[in-house]
Protein backbone atom coordinates (compact mmCIF):
# COMPACT_ATOMS: atom_id res chain seq x y z
CA UNK A 1 0.00 0.00 0.00
CA UNK A 2 1.49 3.34 -1.04
CA UNK A 3 1.20 6.49 1.06
CA UNK A 4 -1.82 7.83 -0.83
CA UNK A 5 -3.73 4.57 -0.36
CA UNK A 6 -2.76 4.58 3.31
CA UNK A 7 -4.12 8.10 3.77
CA UNK A 8 -7.49 7.14 2.32
CA UNK A 9 -7.66 3.85 4.21
CA UNK A 10 -7.11 5.80 7.42
CA UNK A 11 -9.70 8.38 6.39
CA UNK A 12 -12.20 5.58 5.82
CA UNK A 13 -11.65 4.41 9.39
CA UNK A 14 -12.11 7.94 10.75
CA UNK A 15 -15.40 8.27 8.84
CA UNK A 16 -16.54 4.96 10.33
CA UNK A 17 -15.93 6.41 13.80
CA UNK A 18 -17.86 9.56 12.86
CA UNK A 19 -20.85 7.39 12.02
CA UNK A 20 -20.49 5.04 15.00
CA UNK A 21 -20.19 7.88 17.48
CA UNK A 22 -22.56 10.25 15.70
CA UNK A 23 -19.88 12.96 15.49
CA UNK A 24 -21.45 15.70 13.39
CA UNK A 25 -19.62 18.92 12.47
CA UNK A 26 -21.16 22.35 12.08
CA UNK A 27 -21.36 21.93 8.30
CA UNK A 28 -23.77 19.01 8.79
CA UNK A 29 -23.64 15.23 8.63
CA UNK A 30 -23.59 15.19 4.83
CA UNK A 31 -22.28 18.71 4.26
CA UNK A 32 -25.83 19.99 3.99
CA UNK A 33 -24.98 23.14 6.01
CA UNK A 34 -28.18 22.91 8.02
CA UNK A 35 -28.88 23.16 11.73
CA UNK A 36 -32.37 22.59 13.13
CA UNK A 37 -33.64 22.76 9.55
CA UNK A 38 -32.12 26.19 8.83
CA UNK A 39 -29.54 26.75 6.10
CA UNK A 40 -26.44 27.98 7.93
CA UNK A 41 -24.73 29.91 5.13
CA UNK A 42 -27.82 32.01 4.43
CA UNK A 43 -28.59 32.46 8.13
CA UNK A 44 -25.07 33.61 8.93
CA UNK A 45 -25.16 36.16 6.11
CA UNK A 46 -28.54 37.48 7.18
CA UNK A 47 -27.56 38.07 10.81
CA UNK A 48 -24.24 39.75 9.96
CA UNK A 49 -24.97 41.77 6.82
CA UNK A 50 -26.19 44.99 8.50
CA UNK A 51 -23.29 45.07 10.94
CA UNK A 52 -20.90 44.21 8.12
CA UNK A 53 -22.06 47.25 6.18
CA UNK A 54 -21.89 49.54 9.21
CA UNK A 55 -18.36 48.53 10.27
CA UNK A 56 -16.97 47.27 6.92
CA UNK A 57 -16.63 43.70 8.20
CA UNK A 58 -17.48 41.70 5.07
CA UNK A 59 -14.08 39.99 4.88
CA UNK A 60 -13.97 39.54 8.65
CA UNK A 61 -17.28 37.70 8.66
CA UNK A 62 -16.29 35.58 5.68
CA UNK A 63 -13.16 34.48 7.56
CA UNK A 64 -15.07 33.94 10.81
CA UNK A 65 -17.60 31.73 9.09
CA UNK A 66 -14.87 29.65 7.49
CA UNK A 67 -12.97 29.39 10.79
CA UNK A 68 -16.06 28.13 12.59
CA UNK A 69 -16.46 25.35 10.03
CA UNK A 70 -12.76 24.46 10.18
CA UNK A 71 -12.63 24.44 13.99
CA UNK A 72 -15.69 22.19 14.07
CA UNK A 73 -14.13 19.83 11.50
CA UNK A 74 -10.94 19.70 13.57
CA UNK A 75 -12.88 18.95 16.74
CA UNK A 76 -14.64 15.90 15.36
CA UNK A 77 -11.49 14.70 13.57
CA UNK A 78 -9.35 14.74 16.71
CA UNK A 79 -12.19 13.42 18.88
CA UNK A 80 -12.47 10.50 16.46
CA UNK A 81 -8.76 9.82 17.08
CA UNK A 82 -9.47 9.53 20.81
CA UNK A 83 -12.11 6.89 20.09
CA UNK A 84 -9.68 5.14 17.72
CA UNK A 85 -6.86 4.84 20.26
CA UNK A 86 -8.86 4.38 23.48
CA UNK A 87 -9.41 0.57 23.22
CA UNK A 88 -5.67 0.04 22.77
CA UNK A 89 -4.08 2.30 25.41
CA UNK A 90 -2.12 0.57 28.14
CA UNK A 91 -3.91 0.08 31.44
CA UNK A 92 -1.73 -0.05 34.57
CA UNK A 93 -4.47 -2.02 36.32
CA UNK A 94 -3.60 -4.94 34.06
CA UNK A 95 0.03 -4.70 35.16
CA UNK A 96 -0.70 -4.61 38.90
CA UNK A 97 1.43 -6.83 41.12
CA UNK A 98 2.68 -7.08 44.69
CA UNK A 99 5.88 -5.23 45.55
CA UNK A 100 7.24 -5.21 49.13
CA UNK A 101 3.85 -5.64 50.71
CA UNK A 102 1.72 -3.41 48.52
CA UNK A 103 0.26 -3.51 45.04
CA UNK A 104 1.86 -1.30 42.39
CA UNK A 105 0.67 -0.48 38.89
CA UNK A 106 3.46 0.13 36.35
CA UNK A 107 2.67 2.60 33.60
CA UNK A 108 4.25 0.90 30.61
CA UNK A 109 3.04 3.43 28.08
CA UNK A 110 2.44 2.10 24.58
CA UNK A 111 2.33 4.08 21.35
CA UNK A 112 -1.47 4.14 21.39
CA UNK A 113 -1.50 5.81 24.80
CA UNK A 114 1.08 8.36 23.69
CA UNK A 115 -0.99 9.28 20.63
CA UNK A 116 -4.16 9.34 22.75
CA UNK A 117 -2.61 11.94 25.04
CA UNK A 118 -1.37 13.99 22.09
CA UNK A 119 -4.81 14.17 20.50
CA UNK A 120 -6.42 15.00 23.86
CA UNK A 121 -4.17 18.06 24.02
CA UNK A 122 -5.05 19.08 20.48
CA UNK A 123 -8.82 18.70 20.74
CA UNK A 124 -8.97 20.81 23.92
CA UNK A 125 -7.33 23.68 22.06
CA UNK A 126 -9.50 23.25 18.97
CA UNK A 127 -12.64 23.34 21.11
CA UNK A 128 -11.43 26.55 22.74
CA UNK A 129 -10.71 27.97 19.26
CA UNK A 130 -14.32 27.39 18.23
CA UNK A 131 -15.67 29.32 21.20
CA UNK A 132 -13.08 32.03 20.66
CA UNK A 133 -14.57 32.59 17.18
CA UNK A 134 -18.07 32.72 18.64
CA UNK A 135 -16.73 35.40 20.95
CA UNK A 136 -15.32 37.33 17.97
CA UNK A 137 -18.72 37.15 16.31
CA UNK A 138 -20.63 38.48 19.33
CA UNK A 139 -18.09 41.19 20.16
CA UNK A 140 -18.12 42.49 16.57
CA UNK A 141 -21.54 44.06 17.24
CA UNK A 142 -20.18 46.16 20.13
CA UNK A 143 -16.68 47.35 19.12
CA UNK A 144 -16.93 50.36 21.44
CA UNK A 145 -17.47 48.14 24.50
CA UNK A 146 -14.43 45.88 24.21
CA UNK A 147 -10.83 46.29 23.00
CA UNK A 148 -9.83 44.06 20.12
CA UNK A 149 -6.99 42.39 22.04
CA UNK A 150 -9.40 41.44 24.85
CA UNK A 151 -11.87 39.58 22.67
CA UNK A 152 -12.44 35.98 23.67
CA UNK A 153 -15.62 34.11 24.46
CA UNK A 154 -16.10 35.04 28.13
CA UNK A 155 -15.14 38.69 27.63
CA UNK A 156 -17.38 38.96 24.57
CA UNK A 157 -20.41 37.86 26.60
CA UNK A 158 -19.48 40.31 29.33
CA UNK A 159 -19.62 43.17 26.82
CA UNK A 160 -23.22 42.44 25.76
CA UNK A 161 -25.49 45.33 26.91
CA UNK A 162 -28.01 44.67 29.68
CA UNK A 163 -30.98 45.00 27.33
CA UNK A 164 -30.06 41.71 25.64
CA UNK A 165 -29.26 39.72 28.78
CA UNK A 166 -32.78 38.50 29.49
CA UNK A 167 -33.08 36.57 26.24
CA UNK A 168 -33.12 32.78 26.41
CA UNK A 169 -30.13 32.65 24.08
CA UNK A 170 -27.94 34.91 26.19
CA UNK A 171 -28.92 33.09 29.38
CA UNK A 172 -27.92 29.73 27.81
CA UNK A 173 -24.57 31.06 26.57
CA UNK A 174 -23.83 32.80 29.85
CA UNK A 175 -24.60 29.68 31.88
CA UNK A 176 -22.41 27.66 29.52
CA UNK A 177 -19.64 30.22 30.05
CA UNK A 178 -19.76 29.69 33.80
CA UNK A 179 -19.93 25.88 33.67
CA UNK A 180 -18.80 23.78 30.69
CA UNK A 181 -16.69 26.52 29.14
CA UNK A 182 -15.00 27.33 32.45
CA UNK A 183 -14.01 23.66 32.85
CA UNK A 184 -12.83 23.43 29.25
CA UNK A 185 -10.76 26.59 29.54
CA UNK A 186 -9.20 25.33 32.77
CA UNK A 187 -8.13 22.14 30.96
CA UNK A 188 -6.76 24.15 28.04
CA UNK A 189 -4.81 26.53 30.27
CA UNK A 190 -3.27 23.61 32.12
CA UNK A 191 -2.17 22.02 28.84
CA UNK A 192 -0.92 25.19 27.16
CA UNK A 193 0.72 26.93 30.10
CA UNK A 194 1.64 24.25 32.63
CA UNK A 195 1.60 20.50 31.92
CA UNK A 196 0.40 18.38 29.02
CA UNK A 197 -2.15 15.60 29.35
CA UNK A 198 0.69 13.08 29.19
CA UNK A 199 2.70 14.72 31.97
CA UNK A 200 -0.33 15.25 34.18
CA UNK A 201 -1.27 11.58 33.89
CA UNK A 202 2.28 10.54 34.78
CA UNK A 203 2.26 12.83 37.82
CA UNK A 204 -1.06 11.47 39.07
CA UNK A 205 0.02 7.89 38.40
CA UNK A 206 3.10 8.32 40.58
CA UNK A 207 0.86 9.36 43.47
CA UNK A 208 -1.37 6.27 43.26
CA UNK A 209 -1.29 4.18 46.43
CA UNK A 210 -4.24 1.80 46.06
CA UNK A 211 -6.13 -0.10 43.38
CA UNK A 212 -9.15 2.12 44.00
CA UNK A 213 -7.09 5.22 43.23
CA UNK A 214 -5.74 3.60 40.07
CA UNK A 215 -9.25 2.67 38.97
CA UNK A 216 -10.42 6.26 39.43
CA UNK A 217 -7.45 7.62 37.49
CA UNK A 218 -7.94 5.18 34.63
CA UNK A 219 -11.67 5.91 34.49
CA UNK A 220 -10.88 9.62 34.28
CA UNK A 221 -8.39 8.95 31.52
CA UNK A 222 -10.78 6.81 29.48
CA UNK A 223 -13.60 9.36 29.78
CA UNK A 224 -11.91 11.84 27.43
CA UNK A 225 -13.52 10.69 24.15
CA UNK A 226 -17.03 10.98 25.56
CA UNK A 227 -16.18 14.32 27.18
CA UNK A 228 -15.13 15.85 23.86
CA UNK A 229 -18.03 14.20 22.04
CA UNK A 230 -20.28 16.15 24.40
CA UNK A 231 -18.27 19.30 23.66
CA UNK A 232 -18.92 18.80 19.94
CA UNK A 233 -22.65 18.66 20.63
CA UNK A 234 -22.43 21.80 22.77
CA UNK A 235 -20.75 23.73 19.95
CA UNK A 236 -23.70 23.00 17.66
CA UNK A 237 -26.14 24.18 20.31
CA UNK A 238 -23.98 27.20 21.06
CA UNK A 239 -23.73 28.23 17.43
CA UNK A 240 -27.51 28.14 17.10
CA UNK A 241 -27.95 30.16 20.30
CA UNK A 242 -25.42 32.72 19.03
CA UNK A 243 -27.26 33.10 15.72
CA UNK A 244 -30.55 33.77 17.52
CA UNK A 245 -28.76 36.22 19.82
CA UNK A 246 -27.44 38.13 16.79
CA UNK A 247 -31.00 38.29 15.48
CA UNK A 248 -31.94 39.96 18.77
CA UNK A 249 -29.08 42.44 18.31
CA UNK A 250 -30.30 43.25 14.80
CA UNK A 251 -33.86 43.95 15.87
CA UNK A 252 -32.60 46.67 18.22
CA UNK A 253 -29.48 47.96 16.48
CA UNK A 254 -30.83 47.84 12.90
CA UNK A 255 -34.63 48.23 13.04
CA UNK A 256 -36.24 47.89 9.63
Amino acid sequence: MDSHELIWAFQKKIIEIYKEQHLIPLRGENDDYKISGREILTWFHEVTKSNAIKHNLHNTYFDLQNDLFICSDEMIYFTAHLFLYKPHINNPLNEGHSFYGREIFPNRQNIEAKRYNMFADIVSQKTYNFWDRIGDLIASFFPDRIKSHQVFFAKALDCVPDEFRTSEQFIWLNEFKKTDYAKLNSIRKQIVHYTTTDTEYRQKHLQVKTREEMERLQTEREALPEYYKTQVQLTLQGFEKAMFLLENFNRTLFPS
